[in-house]
């Protein structure tokens, strides 16, 4: 009967723990905005997930470090680009000598042996590419930054390439740093919000839209952010199975018209 209790105790407790998440924002950001170039950052963070939506030149690569102000050795940086498919890719500021070597009078920081972003939208409008993804706060690279789901700042450097076609080549004057803060995000309604229940469940997990797109999906992941399931909403009410998923912790994310939200949901 103990062991009963003190098990109900802590569902409960973990419940409550991820029904107050809040989300902490730096807001979008203009890392440059003038006649020839608009490019723009967004940080969210909360307990469980870190989404990043960078916006840009259509035609060059995009990168931006995270607590750095220079390549310092070591900080983490991520580089959208195309080497035979459109990814984003988790690197570090390297060293001269690394491995990777140098281009023009820069060093092209070193790839990650483990890739942590995933990308959530990948769209182009008016010669912008818009990017959203996605990763744990803490990854356990000791290459990736660390990001606190609190009031805080964090120091940016960015650049994108001088020349075209998404080779990591030299930035020229495409360069800039930048010091952010987080503050507390205010909920917002968009067209990707949506209700599950029941929450916790056993067998099955319902979601329920507010509007309906033809491009709204859905995405499951696991705590440790492996995707689990994934697909298309063909209607404002969707039931899905989760009687063969292990009990635990899942991330339900809903993107919709390039709008993104992730709720909890607790499979018993």
């Amino acid at each position: 009967m103990k062991k009963i209790t003190f098990s109900l105790i802590g569902i409960f407790t973990l419940i409550t723990s991820l029904s107050f998440s809040q989300t902490y924002s730096t807001g979008v950001i203009e890392l440059i905005n003038d006649e020839d170039y608009l490019y723009t950052a967004q940080i969210e963070v909360t307990t469980s997930l870190v989404t990043l939506t960078l916006s840009g030149p259509d035609n060059k690569y995009l990168g931006l470090g995270f607590d750095a102000m220079t390549m310092s050795a070591g900080r983490d940086v991520v580089i959208w680009l195309n080497d035979g498919e459109f990814k984003l890719t988790d690197r570090y500021f390297g060293y001269p000598g690394q491995p990777d070597g140098q281009v023009a009078t820069g060093i092209i920081p070193t790839l990650d042996t483990e890739q942590d972003w995933t990308i959530v939208s990948n769209t182009t409008t008016g010669g912008q590419r818009n990017v959203v993804a996605t990763r744990l706060p803490d990854t356990g690279n000791p290459n990736d930054y660390v990001f606190s789901a609190s009031a805080s700042s964090i120091d940016l450097v960015w650049s994108f390439e001088a020349s075209l076609g998404y080779v990591l080549a030299w930035h020229g004057e495409n360069v800039g740093i930048t010091r952010e803060s987080f503050t507390l995000s205010a909920p917002t309604f968009t067209k990707a919000d949506f209700t599950i229940y029941p929450n916790p469940g056993r067998t099955h997990l319902n979601i329920n839209l507010p509007e309906y797109s033809t491009d709204a999906r859905v995405e499951v992941l696991d705590i440790l952010g492996k995707q689990i399931y994934t697909s298309a909403l063909s209607s404002l009410n969707n039931r899905v199975s989760v009687s063969k998923w292990h009990s635990g912790v899942y991330l339900v994310r809903v993107t919709q018209e390039n709008q993104v939200v992730t709720k909890r949901f607790i499979k018993q």
